[in-house]
């Protein structure tokens, strides 16, 4: 240690517990077993250089020094001692001067190779590089001296307060790796090694017993000492513990060391043959480590005719499966992973400029992607996860070549929002086929569930783990926290061209985590939410298809058969589906199995609005069902505001009424007008309402249908809703003009007041309505009222809907 101190000029150490090195220490007392460093025997003095190390050159503020000596409870003389400690601390050090307090806090300076840290981490990248070019001597070398600069496990006698989890943990994780990489090598070199390295290996198979590599190295010195039954029984033990506490196999490297122990005749050649692609060696340290994230016996890089013996006499791959974890930060970029492979051979990429084509009759056709196996994938396939492209696909091409143009542009990241059944997945699948060209290093898929019906949603730590494992990762390599999670998922793409879709996502917190950050990466999201708070996208909010392109999808998905040629958009199918996708190709759908079913004979069907959702499901395809997963979630919710929302979607079921405002909700919820907005607004967040104007909300004419269909269940009906003096969004209707008409035994809207009764409501101003043909013994309970209003605003009525008579309400087209 001595000569290492002095060949680095080494001055701090945290590689275990943290010391300040001796300049004077002689080789005499090296060889006399006097270490060359002196320990910090103060707690608190340890603690106050250990948090300036770690952020060594950078000042740390008093408080995080604070913070670190004495945890969330600092005494009421923290000032003062703090400023004892840093003196004692100077007195310690070689140059006082090293120490010096600089607003907010103090800063530690340290030169280039003073701790031993920094070292370590250089000699790592150095040893990663020599592994990846096969260099086998040089391997061993750094690896012997980083190994060397290891006092034990960093930080130790540190209390919790000092923190540095993640630094303790992301050095202890790249010693393992310098250790496989010094086995490998010696393997590689052969000659006498394999005695010797027998003995290491087994234990650090009985410490880590679910880290293949080191089996697979153990396996293969067995094998060289002519052990072959021990190497055979290394490979049941690792496979039995894998399957039983994992339930998966072993790993490919594994697998193909124990095919090679049981060949009948050993290979004696020392000369590596590889097993795919080779990897060309690099001169100069990667910036990332040298292997698959997961691992490969194909993965193994093939060494140059310059460079050193086989890693094993018998031909066996010892850095087939050698992964790297990072010394730096963040998680690493592995040389080898498949997506980054992919990227370095892929083919030339498109200008950002030449926007695809968004009709499919001209778009060139997709390639049919690599068959989708799990686990670890080669170093040259990538991903190729886009579901089918969805068939008879008709209009938004104004919105497609939108899309086209913001994917191109620079760190893009889009939401499709809109309502349940209204395209957006389908949009989604189209516009990424269109570019897969474009994303040379494959497509990733992820279905987040945030509105399947029966499925719950998955978490962020789910869907990364789900999307690490789809780039190649094995579960063992991928880290348990969310954050490490995320950080190695942008670190996998950020040097690659890689579509993702995110498809059905819940909240913006489930989709953050999983957003890349290079700039050659796109996302398309689609959820019912626009996702407002999810930074940097751009939002396609999605509506009704038109007339004439709802025509055509159900000329094109409904088949042959009487009428379907002549289907155009004044068809009543058109308005009875609400020009919803999915409503259509329910539609569609239904025509198509029945021949002998006309269009005209269907709308009929469909006319009777009671009826009308139980018409619109066919095989899994049911807009009910859809709708029912926003609904059946608030009501379920633990927060307030989402069953007062649920609550409000069952009470317009029972008021049809062409806009409903926050007064007249407030009325028949029972809640004040804050609560019922916030109501409003949460079933706008889950595109059960839209809201065209300020304070005035109205359902998609099949969420009418649906509401309706709950406020029955429910046991409400529309004229036992208590409004006191309030009309449609809480005009008062005092004989006065209601929505602009008069009130006095003439119409509204089109619409015959019966004895001064609108909708339900008492046109008479005095009282409230009295249910009509309903016993009282079924009447539900009052509904809690404020005190009533003078007056308040008319409601304005679109033009496209006319009111209908309460008795038997029409179709609401």
């Amino acid at each position: 240690m001595g000569g290492v101190m002095r060949r680095y000029g080494l001055r701090f150490g945290l590689l275990g517990t943290p010391v300040l090195f001796a300049v004077d220490t002689s080789d005499a007392e090296c060889e006399a077993g006097v270490p060359p460093y002196d320990t910090v025997r103060s707690p608190k003095v340890r603690a106050l250089l250990t948090s300036l190390l770690l952020d060594a050159g950078r000042i740390v503020p008093v408080e995080s020094l604070k913070e670190a000596l004495w945890g969330g409870a600092p005494p009421t003389s923290a000032q003062a001692s703090l400023h004892n400690h840093v003196t004692r601390l100077r007195r310690l050090l070689d140059d006082p001067e090293r120490l010096r307090a600089i607003a907010p806090g103090y800063r530690l300076r340290v030169e280039r190779g003073e701790l031993d840290v920094h070292v370590f981490e250089r000699h790592v990248a150095a040893a990663r590089a020599a592994h990846a070019a096969g260099n086998w001597e040089r391997v061993a070398r750094e690896c012997a001296a980083a190994l060397a600069l290891w006092r034990g496990t960093p930080l130790s006698g540190l209390p919790a307060e000092v923190g540095g989890y993640a630094f303790v943990r992301r050095l202890r994780e790249a010693r393992l790796l310098l250790l496989e990489w010094r086995h490998d090598a010696e393997l590689g070199l052969g000659g006498d090694r394999f005695e010797r390295l027998v003995p290491e290996l087994t234990a650090l198979v009985a410490e880590h017993p679910l880290r293949e590599a080191y089996h697979r190295q153990l396996m293969i010195a067995l094998h060289r000492t002519g052990r072959q039954a021990e190497a055979l029984a290394v490979h049941r033990d690792l496979r039995a513990r894998l399957v039983e506490e994992l339930g998966i196999e072993p790993g490919p490297a594994i697998r193909d060391a124990h095919v090679q122990i049981l060949a009948p005749t050993p290979v004696d050649s020392p000369t590596l043959t590889p097993t795919s692609t080779p990897t060309p060696a690099s001169p100069a340290p990667s910036p990332s480590p040298p292997a698959s994230p997961a691992p490969s016996a194909s993965a193994a890089p093939a060494p140059s005719a310059s460079a050193a013996p086989s890693p094993s006499a018998s031909g066996l791959n010892p850095a087939s499966t050698s992964t790297a974890t990072p010394v730096s930060a963040q998680a690493p970029t592995p040389s080898q992973t498949p997506i980054q492979a992919s990227a370095s051979a892929s083919a030339p990429i498109p200008a950002a400029d030449t926007e695809p084509d968004p009709d499919p009759e001209r778009s060139p056709q997709p390639e049919r992607p690599p068959s989708a196996t799990p686990g670890p994938v080669g170093p040259l396939t990538r991903p190729a996860q886009l579901p089918p492209a969805p068939a008879h696909f008709t209009g938004r091409v104004e919105t497609r070549r939108l899309l086209h143009r913001t994917l191109a542009g620079a760190k893009p990241v889009v939401v499709l929002s809109g309502m349940a059944g209204v395209g957006k997945s389908a949009l989604a699948l189209r516009v990424a086929h269109a570019l897969k060209e474009r994303f040379s290093s494959g497509q990733l898929y992820l279905h987040l569930h945030g509105a399947t019906p029966g499925m719950t949603p998955l978490t962020a730590a789910q869907a990364l783990t789900a999307l690490l494992r789809d780039l190649g990762m094995g579960p063992r390599r991928i880290p348990e926290h969310p954050d490490a999670a995320s950080a190695l998922l942008r670190t996998l793409l950020a040097p690659t061209r890689t579509l993702v879709v995110l498809d059905d996502v819940a909240t913006a917190s489930q989709v953050r985590p999983l957003l890349p950050a290079g700039p050659g990466c796109a996302v398309i999201v689609t959820s019912r939410s626009p996702l407002t708070t999810l930074d940097g996208a751009q939002r396609f909010p999605l509506g009704p298809l038109s007339g004439e392109d709802s025509a055509a999808l159900l000329r094109a998905a409904s088949g042959p058969g009487e009428g379907r040629a002549g289907l155009d958009a004044a068809h009543p199918l058109v308005d009875l589906t609400g020009r919803l996708p999915l409503a259509l190709r329910v539609v569609a759908a239904r025509l198509a199995a029945r021949s002998a079913l006309t269009p005209d004979g269907l709308a009929d069907q469909l006319a009777d609005a009671e009826n009308r959702l139980a018409h619109l499901e066919y095989d899994d395809l049911s807009v009910r069902r859809s709708l029912a997963v926003a609904h059946d979630a608030l009501a379920a919710s633990g927060r307030q505001t989402d069953r007062d929302a649920a609550l409000a979607l069952r009470r317009i079921g029972a008021q049809d009424l062409p806009a409903y405002g926050i007064p007249l909700l407030a009325r028949l919820t029972g809640t004040d007008e804050p609560r019922a907005e916030a109501a409003l607004n949460r079933l706008v967040d889950v595109a059960l309402l839209e809201e065209h104007t300020y304070g005035r909300y109205t359902p998609h004419d099949l969420v009418r249908d649906f509401a309706r269909e709950l406020a029955k269940a429910d046991g409400t009906v529309a004229d036992e809703a208590k409004v006191d003096g309030a009309n449609a969004g809480g005009a008062h209707v005092d004989g006065a003009n209601a929505g602009g008409a008069h009130v006095d035994g003439a119409k509204v809207d089109g619409a015959k007041v019966d004895g001064g009764n609108v909708d339900g409501v008492n046109a008479d101003g005095g009282g409230r309505p009295e249910p009509a043909d309903h016993p009282p013994a079924t009447r539900p309970e009052p509904v809690t009222r404020p005190e009533p209003v003078t007056r308040l605003e008319p409601v304005t009525r679109p033009s496209s809907v006319t009111s209908r008579r309460r008795s038997t309400p029409p179709p609401p087209w």
